[in-house]
């Protein structure tokens, strides 16, 4: 078992309670939170200047990169995806 540390290396906690909080994972757990919070919630956003619904934020698909150009080696070559 791995213990990763944390809060300034005064705690540690076990690997296997380290949820991932990247990529599809993340989504998948933001969706189950406003279904569990409901579609009428309220929500701030921008800084908390402004609010939300719950039911208004967008179901937005993730966008292909195929056909995109990216930068290697320092800056002087490109790959196109």
């Amino acid at each position: 078992m791995v213990k990763i540390s944390s809060k300034r290396g005064t705690s540690t906690t076990s690997a296997a309670d380290v949820k991932n909080w990247a990529g599809e994972t993340f989504k998948q757990f933001q969706k189950e939170q406003l279904n569990v919070a409901g579609k009428e919630t309220v929500l701030s956003q921008k800084r908390g200047t402004s609010t939300i619904l719950a039911k208004d934020i967008p179901d937005v698909p993730e966008k292909s990169l195929k056909g995109q150009k990216i930068t290697t080696q320092r800056g002087t070559s490109t790959i196109t995806l």
